[in-house]
Formats: C-alpha cells, sequence, structure tokens
C-alpha cells in the first residue's frame, strides 16, 4: 500500500498533497467506465443502497449538496424520489461530472468543481449534505466533516454511504462481513478492475482504502464531535456498505 495513503489515528493520511492529488488522478483515469464498474462489481446493489439513503432524507428537503458527486447517480436519484426540490453537485475530479453529463449532470443538477474539503461556498447555504462513496477518499476526515457542518443549516442532515473498516469488536450494527466477501473484495474486485476497468491499481485502492479508514463506530463518533446529533448506522447487504448520518444540532 502506498504510503500516502496510510492515515495515522485522526483520520488524516501521511501526505495530504500527494494524496489528493493521485486519487483525482486516478478517478480521472477510471472515469470512463466508473459507472458500468460500480453495478456490475455490486451486482446492481449499489443502486439499492443509494435509493436507502435517498429514503433517508427528509421528504421537504429544500437544498442539497452531494458531494464527491462523481458522475452524478446520487444527487439525480434524490431528485427522481422527488425528496429535494433542488440538487447541486461537487466533485474536485472534473472528468468524472463530464461523464455524467449524458445522465443530467450539470443539465438538471448544477456542478461544481471543488473539493469537499475546501468548499468556495457560504455558511448555513443547505438544507442536507450526502456523500456517496467519497469520503474514504478525503486527505482529512476532520477538514470535510468540519465543511459538511459550516454549510449545513441547523437541523440540516448529512447522510454519507461507504466502504467502512471492520469493527468485528462491535456490537450491533458494526459486526464484521463474512469471509466470502473479504475474498470477493480482496481478489476478485481488483481482478476485475484489470480484466474490465483496465486500471488493477485504481481497484486495488477500494480495499486499501477500506483497511485504512475508520469503522461505523468511528466515524459515528467523528460526527458527534462535530456537532451531530440523531446519529444512524445501517449496514447494507450483510456490511458490504454502510449508510451512516447524523443531522446538525
Amino acid at each position: 500500500m502506498s504510503r500516502i495513503h496510510q492515515r495515522g489515528a485522526d483520520g488524516s493520511v501521511a501526505d495530504p498533497t500527494a494524496h489528493d492529488h493521485e486519487v483525482r488522478g486516478m478517478f480521472s483515469r477510471i472515469s470512463g467506465v466508473y459507472d458500468f464498474m460500480n453495478h456490475a462489481m455490486s451486482f446492481d446493489r449499489d443502486r439499492v443502497w443509494r435509493r436507502n439513503l435517498v429514503r433517508r432524507l427528509d421528504a421537504d428537503t429544500g437544498a442539497l449538496l452531494d458531494l464527491c458527486a462523481g458522475t452524478g447517480d446520487l444527487a439525480l436519484a434524490a431528485l427522481r424520489a422527488d425528496r429535494v426540490r433542488i440538487a447541486f453537485a461537487a466533485d474536485f475530479c472534473v472528468d468524472m461530472m463530464s461523464a455524467g453529463r449524458r445522465k443530467g449532470l450539470i443539465e438538471r443538477v448544477p456542478a461544481l468543481g471543488a473539493d469537499a474539503q475546501r468548499l468556495p461556498l457560504r455558511d448555513a447555504c443547505v438544507d442536507a449534505v450526502t456523500v456517496g462513496f467519497g469520503v474514504r477518499n478525503w486527505a482529512s476526515l476532520r477538514l470535510g466533516l468540519e465543511e459538511c457542518a459550516r454549510v449545513l443549516r441547523p437541523g440540516g442532515q448529512l447522510l454519507v454511504l461507504d466502504f467502512f473498516r471492520d469493527d468485528p469488536g462491535a456490537s450491533g450494527e458494526s459486526r464484521g462481513k463474512p469471509a466470502p466477501l473479504h475474498w470477493w473484495l480482496d481478489r476478485a474486485v481488483p481482478a476485475a478492475g484489470r480484466l474490465l476497468g483496465r486500471d488493477r491499481a485504481a481497484y486495488a485502492y477500494l480495499t486499501e482504502s477500506m483497511e485504512r479508514f475508520v469503522t461505523p463506530d468511528g466515524f459515528v463518533a467523528l460526527l458527534s464531535e462535530m456537532g451531530f446529533a440523531d446519529t444512524l448506522v445501517e449496514r447494507q447487504t450483510m456490511g458490504i456498505a454502510h449508510l451512516v448520518g447524523g443531522r446538525l444540532a
């Protein structure tokens, strides 16, 4: 594993500048196959996970900001479900957002090329923030969560969908993944990345970043530190992914 992806106890990587440069380049390389690979590797469960997140949004949500929006799947799903009046997307990889044009990103969802850790937005400007498979890529979890809290209005929701590290010792919602899933993530996903996505390194990063990421319980603890209450943790498909969120107090 590259040293730049190793995280300290505070959730930050050793070299944030190098980390961001490598991650942005990685997503740029796979932007053309990103949607196909997501659906293929999850057997289309990623669509279900996004719908589960969208159902957690308040029915009267006004403005939604989708961070690390990629090709726009999550923001567009929220609009289709009529859970939000308006949705905005932000991602620091412009190639990913360009790949989402064919689905309506930019036309239906205004898109902003911006780093979630340094948002060019005013304070308390949105009612909800969502992040689908993006917080694991932040160089600093604290910086990213501070920005989420800054742009949210009081009472606003933060909902995060991601692949968290196993926590077999925790009770309830954070128990570990079954052994066959570990095999799939450790062996099959990188192989599929090489054969189908033509980029084994990018899909090997998926499992490597999961191993260095926080547990769901650890993420909830960070949310509480940042002023979020009413936190939730929901396992998705035997714990492959987790939906974690809270409401800004």
